[in-house]
Protein backbone atom coordinates (compact mmCIF):
# COMPACT_ATOMS: atom_id res chain seq x y z
CA UNK A 1 0.00 0.00 0.00
CA UNK A 2 3.11 1.94 0.81
CA UNK A 3 4.22 1.82 -2.80
CA UNK A 4 0.35 2.47 -4.55
CA UNK A 5 -0.08 5.34 -2.51
CA UNK A 6 3.61 6.87 -3.45
CA UNK A 7 2.64 5.91 -6.83
CA UNK A 8 -0.39 8.11 -6.76
CA UNK A 9 1.34 11.27 -5.10
CA UNK A 10 4.41 11.68 -7.25
CA UNK A 11 2.28 11.12 -10.19
CA UNK A 12 -0.21 14.10 -8.99
CA UNK A 13 2.13 16.28 -8.17
CA UNK A 14 4.05 15.57 -11.74
CA UNK A 15 0.35 16.63 -12.97
CA UNK A 16 0.06 19.46 -10.74
CA UNK A 17 3.31 21.18 -11.50
CA UNK A 18 4.66 19.81 -15.24
CA UNK A 19 8.51 20.69 -15.27
CA UNK A 20 10.18 18.85 -17.25
CA UNK A 21 13.38 19.25 -14.87
CA UNK A 22 11.53 18.00 -12.35
CA UNK A 23 10.29 15.26 -14.21
CA UNK A 24 13.73 14.04 -15.89
CA UNK A 25 14.67 14.14 -12.16
CA UNK A 26 12.07 11.64 -10.72
CA UNK A 27 11.71 9.72 -14.03
CA UNK A 28 16.05 8.83 -13.42
CA UNK A 29 15.08 8.30 -9.57
CA UNK A 30 12.56 5.61 -11.34
CA UNK A 31 15.47 3.76 -13.26
CA UNK A 32 17.69 3.86 -10.52
CA UNK A 33 14.66 2.08 -8.54
CA UNK A 34 14.93 -0.37 -11.04
CA UNK A 35 18.64 -1.39 -11.09
CA UNK A 36 18.37 -1.24 -6.83
CA UNK A 37 15.04 -3.93 -6.88
CA UNK A 38 17.09 -5.92 -9.71
CA UNK A 39 14.58 -5.39 -12.51
CA UNK A 40 15.43 -5.90 -15.51
CA UNK A 41 13.90 -4.41 -18.27
CA UNK A 42 15.69 -6.33 -21.28
CA UNK A 43 12.54 -8.66 -21.02
CA UNK A 44 10.32 -6.06 -22.79
CA UNK A 45 12.68 -4.22 -24.75
CA UNK A 46 10.62 -3.93 -27.62
CA UNK A 47 7.80 -2.76 -25.97
CA UNK A 48 10.30 0.33 -24.03
CA UNK A 49 11.54 0.77 -27.78
CA UNK A 50 7.94 1.85 -29.08
CA UNK A 51 7.44 3.92 -25.31
CA UNK A 52 10.95 6.09 -26.65
CA UNK A 53 9.32 6.31 -30.07
CA UNK A 54 6.37 7.47 -28.99
CA UNK A 55 7.86 10.28 -26.52
CA UNK A 56 9.70 11.22 -29.24
CA UNK A 57 6.67 12.05 -31.16
CA UNK A 58 5.41 13.76 -28.65
CA UNK A 59 8.34 15.76 -28.64
CA UNK A 60 8.24 16.41 -32.06
CA UNK A 61 4.94 17.18 -32.33
CA UNK A 62 5.02 19.41 -29.46
CA UNK A 63 7.52 21.86 -30.79
CA UNK A 64 5.45 21.65 -34.22
CA UNK A 65 2.72 22.51 -33.16
CA UNK A 66 3.85 25.26 -30.31
CA UNK A 67 5.57 28.41 -32.09
CA UNK A 68 5.28 30.93 -29.11
CA UNK A 69 8.44 31.58 -27.34
CA UNK A 70 12.08 32.71 -28.38
CA UNK A 71 13.35 30.77 -31.77
CA UNK A 72 16.25 28.95 -30.88
CA UNK A 73 16.21 27.17 -34.37
CA UNK A 74 14.60 25.15 -37.20
CA UNK A 75 13.93 21.62 -37.53
CA UNK A 76 14.60 22.37 -41.20
CA UNK A 77 17.53 24.66 -42.17
CA UNK A 78 17.76 26.99 -45.17
CA UNK A 79 18.13 25.05 -48.74
CA UNK A 80 18.59 27.21 -51.83
CA UNK A 81 15.80 29.44 -51.64
CA UNK A 82 13.33 26.92 -49.17
CA UNK A 83 13.17 27.42 -45.79
CA UNK A 84 13.94 27.68 -42.93
CA UNK A 85 10.81 25.68 -42.21
CA UNK A 86 9.33 24.62 -38.68
CA UNK A 87 11.09 26.62 -36.00
CA UNK A 88 12.20 25.57 -32.80
CA UNK A 89 10.99 27.55 -29.68
CA UNK A 90 12.06 27.68 -26.31
CA UNK A 91 8.61 27.45 -25.24
CA UNK A 92 7.61 24.53 -27.30
CA UNK A 93 10.41 22.72 -26.51
CA UNK A 94 9.90 22.96 -22.83
CA UNK A 95 6.65 21.68 -23.34
CA UNK A 96 7.58 18.75 -25.24
CA UNK A 97 9.96 17.47 -23.25
CA UNK A 98 7.45 18.28 -20.02
CA UNK A 99 4.67 16.41 -21.51
CA UNK A 100 7.33 13.60 -23.26
CA UNK A 101 8.69 12.93 -19.76
CA UNK A 102 5.70 12.67 -17.90
CA UNK A 103 4.11 9.74 -20.36
CA UNK A 104 7.83 7.81 -19.48
CA UNK A 105 7.57 8.88 -15.75
CA UNK A 106 4.29 7.45 -15.94
CA UNK A 107 4.33 4.39 -17.34
CA UNK A 108 7.67 3.15 -16.07
CA UNK A 109 6.65 4.10 -12.52
CA UNK A 110 3.54 1.84 -13.14
CA UNK A 111 5.94 -1.21 -14.61
CA UNK A 112 8.02 -0.55 -11.27
CA UNK A 113 5.00 -0.94 -9.18
CA UNK A 114 3.86 -3.78 -10.72
CA UNK A 115 7.23 -5.31 -10.74
CA UNK A 116 8.42 -4.85 -7.06
CA UNK A 117 4.44 -5.37 -5.55
CA UNK A 118 3.25 -8.97 -4.36
CA UNK A 119 -0.12 -9.24 -4.94
CA UNK A 120 -0.77 -11.05 -2.31
CA UNK A 121 -0.03 -8.69 0.22
CA UNK A 122 -1.51 -6.02 -2.07
CA UNK A 123 -5.03 -7.30 -1.25
CA UNK A 124 -4.25 -8.08 2.42
CA UNK A 125 -3.29 -4.07 2.85
CA UNK A 126 -6.72 -2.84 0.94
CA UNK A 127 -8.81 -4.87 2.78
CA UNK A 128 -7.37 -3.87 5.85
CA UNK A 129 -8.27 -0.20 4.63
CA UNK A 130 -12.43 -1.54 4.41
CA UNK A 131 -12.51 -2.44 0.31
CA UNK A 132 -14.40 -5.94 0.68
CA UNK A 133 -12.10 -8.72 -0.46
CA UNK A 134 -13.60 -9.51 -3.62
CA UNK A 135 -12.84 -6.61 -5.17
CA UNK A 136 -9.15 -6.51 -4.05
CA UNK A 137 -8.92 -10.39 -4.98
CA UNK A 138 -9.98 -8.93 -8.55
CA UNK A 139 -6.71 -6.74 -8.38
CA UNK A 140 -4.69 -9.62 -7.53
CA UNK A 141 -5.97 -11.71 -10.54
CA UNK A 142 -5.77 -9.12 -12.50
CA UNK A 143 -2.01 -8.33 -11.48
CA UNK A 144 -0.87 -12.14 -11.93
CA UNK A 145 -2.52 -12.66 -14.88
CA UNK A 146 -0.82 -10.24 -16.59
CA UNK A 147 2.45 -11.91 -17.22
CA UNK A 148 0.72 -15.07 -18.07
CA UNK A 149 -0.85 -13.51 -21.16
CA UNK A 150 2.67 -12.01 -21.88
CA UNK A 151 4.18 -15.53 -22.21
CA UNK A 152 0.59 -17.51 -24.03
CA UNK A 153 0.99 -13.92 -26.45
CA UNK A 154 5.26 -15.03 -27.13
CA UNK A 155 4.12 -18.82 -27.48
CA UNK A 156 1.15 -18.12 -30.00
CA UNK A 157 3.64 -16.08 -32.18
CA UNK A 158 6.01 -18.78 -32.18
CA UNK A 159 3.37 -21.61 -32.75
CA UNK A 160 2.84 -19.40 -36.08
CA UNK A 161 6.49 -18.92 -36.82
CA UNK A 162 6.53 -22.88 -36.73
CA UNK A 163 3.42 -23.24 -39.11
CA UNK A 164 4.84 -20.60 -41.66
CA UNK A 165 2.66 -17.49 -40.76
CA UNK A 166 4.61 -14.37 -39.78
CA UNK A 167 2.03 -11.69 -38.21
CA UNK A 168 2.65 -8.27 -39.50
CA UNK A 169 1.16 -4.97 -39.44
CA UNK A 170 0.71 -3.04 -42.66
CA UNK A 171 -2.55 -2.49 -44.24
CA UNK A 172 -5.68 -3.13 -43.19
CA UNK A 173 -6.31 -7.15 -44.34
CA UNK A 174 -2.97 -7.77 -42.54
CA UNK A 175 -3.55 -6.02 -39.78
CA UNK A 176 -6.83 -7.84 -39.01
CA UNK A 177 -5.63 -11.19 -40.21
CA UNK A 178 -2.60 -10.30 -37.44
CA UNK A 179 -5.34 -9.85 -35.30
CA UNK A 180 -7.46 -12.84 -35.65
CA UNK A 181 -4.44 -14.90 -35.57
CA UNK A 182 -3.32 -13.37 -32.39
CA UNK A 183 -6.27 -12.83 -30.88
CA UNK A 184 -8.45 -15.58 -30.84
CA UNK A 185 -6.54 -18.41 -29.26
CA UNK A 186 -5.89 -15.31 -26.51
CA UNK A 187 -9.53 -15.54 -25.93
CA UNK A 188 -9.78 -19.36 -26.21
CA UNK A 189 -7.15 -19.65 -23.17
CA UNK A 190 -8.28 -16.90 -21.60
CA UNK A 191 -11.87 -18.00 -21.24
CA UNK A 192 -10.25 -21.65 -20.48
CA UNK A 193 -8.40 -20.37 -16.91
CA UNK A 194 -10.83 -18.12 -16.08
CA UNK A 195 -13.75 -21.12 -16.04
CA UNK A 196 -10.70 -23.34 -14.41
CA UNK A 197 -10.48 -19.88 -12.15
CA UNK A 198 -14.08 -19.75 -11.10
CA UNK A 199 -15.04 -23.46 -10.49
CA UNK A 200 -11.64 -23.68 -8.33
CA UNK A 201 -12.87 -19.99 -6.21
CA UNK A 202 -16.31 -21.88 -5.86
CA UNK A 203 -14.64 -25.42 -4.44
CA UNK A 204 -12.65 -23.60 -1.53
CA UNK A 205 -15.80 -21.78 -0.66
CA UNK A 206 -14.92 -18.51 -1.98
CA UNK A 207 -17.18 -15.42 -1.07
CA UNK A 208 -18.78 -17.61 1.74
CA UNK A 209 -18.35 -15.62 4.74
CA UNK A 210 -17.65 -12.12 5.15
CA UNK A 211 -14.07 -12.30 6.20
CA UNK A 212 -11.22 -14.23 5.26
CA UNK A 213 -7.91 -15.15 6.68
CA UNK A 214 -4.72 -14.56 5.30
CA UNK A 215 -1.44 -16.91 5.61
CA UNK A 216 1.05 -14.04 4.92
CA UNK A 217 -0.02 -10.16 5.93
CA UNK A 218 1.75 -6.45 5.63
CA UNK A 219 1.94 -4.06 8.74
CA UNK A 220 3.14 -0.66 8.63
CA UNK A 221 6.88 -0.07 9.70
CA UNK A 222 9.11 2.69 10.12
CA UNK A 223 10.20 3.26 6.73
CA UNK A 224 6.53 3.18 5.63
CA UNK A 225 5.96 6.15 7.35
CA UNK A 226 8.92 7.75 5.99
CA UNK A 227 8.40 6.79 2.45
CA UNK A 228 4.68 8.50 2.77
CA UNK A 229 6.33 11.44 4.52
CA UNK A 230 8.85 12.14 1.71
CA UNK A 231 5.38 11.30 -0.90
CA UNK A 232 3.07 13.58 0.46
CA UNK A 233 6.31 16.50 0.71
CA UNK A 234 6.61 16.37 -2.75
CA UNK A 235 3.15 16.94 -3.33
CA UNK A 236 2.98 19.93 -1.09
CA UNK A 237 6.16 21.18 -2.84
CA UNK A 238 4.23 20.37 -6.33
CA UNK A 239 1.69 22.64 -5.24
CA UNK A 240 3.34 25.40 -3.73
CA UNK A 241 5.20 25.84 -6.93
CA UNK A 242 2.22 25.72 -9.18
CA UNK A 243 0.47 28.97 -6.98
CA UNK A 244 3.49 30.37 -6.68
CA UNK A 245 4.44 29.84 -3.01
CA UNK A 246 7.72 29.27 -3.93
CA UNK A 247 9.67 30.68 -6.49
CA UNK A 248 9.37 28.74 -10.14
CA UNK A 249 12.75 27.80 -10.32
CA UNK A 250 12.15 24.45 -11.90
CA UNK A 251 10.68 25.45 -15.30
Amino acid sequence: MTKFLSLVLVISGILVYPSWILSGLIFFLILTGFAVAGVSLRLGMNRIKFLILFSVLLLVFQILLTPNGVVLGHLVPRIGGLGPLFPVTDFGLSRGLGISLRFLLIVFASMLFVSVTDPTLLSHSLTKLGIPYRYSYSLVIALRFLPLFDYETNAVRLAQKSRGISPSVGGIERTLRTIRYTFFPLLVSALSRVEALSLSMDGRGFGYKRERTYLRCSSWKLMDYLVMASSIGFLLLCIALSVGVIPLVLA
